[in-house]
């Protein structure tokens, strides 16, 4: 397979668009990070094995998820030596759970990212700034040549603006 194989372009943006949601979705059910980190390395493999299963146009993450669940119970097994915390009918619940809040997590994500559109642009062009990668607050306010004091102020009123927003949408949608 080379790189430019239109099947590993599609499998990788795919698994990208999910991998950190698995990896929490996985430390939620096993409570160690090296188990998730593990776990969804398994994961990867057998979504990558099992990739002409998939039927595209379907959710990419839940099938996903099914093959996470079940690489998790696996490693659980493999784990018996070690002692349980939490009984097998937790770890269901806890799967069941993460899956629902998923999907009100991605439903809040793109109310968010609409209401942060409707900002006025020296508010976006803030929130850009100061979210980016490796941002601080000192370094948002060098950045525009403002105080760090005016930058808390600032990202407070946004904030808050955001909130309003994003409450104000979701319950116009009932959700």
């Amino acid at each position: 397979m080379s790189l430019g194989n239109p099947y590993n372009e599609e499998f990788s943006q795919l698994y990208a668009n999910c991998e950190s949601w698995l990896y929490n979705y996985l430390y939620s059910l096993l409570r160690k990070a090296a188990d998730a980190e593990e776990v969804l390395q398994e994961t990867a493999k057998t979504c990558w094995e099992k990739f002409d299963q998939y039927q595209p146009g379907t959710e990419f993450r839940a099938w996903a998820c099914r093959i996470a669940y079940y690489k998790a119970l696996k490693f659980r097994e493999r784990q018996k030596k070690a002692p349980l915390t939490f009984t097998d009918l937790f770890f269901s619940s806890v799967d069941e759970e993460a899956v629902v809040m998923a999907d009100r997590l991605d439903v809040r994500i793109a109310t968010l990212n609409n209401c942060v559109k409707k900002l006025p642009f020296p508010d976006r062009k803030l929130v850009r700034l100061r979210y980016a990668p490796g941002a601080t607050t000192k370094s948002t306010a060098a950045a525009t040549g403002r105080s760090i004091y005016f930058v808390y102020r600032a990202m407070a009123r946004i904030h808050q603006m955001l909130f309003e927003c994003i409450e104000k949408s979701l319950s116009m949608e009932g959700k």
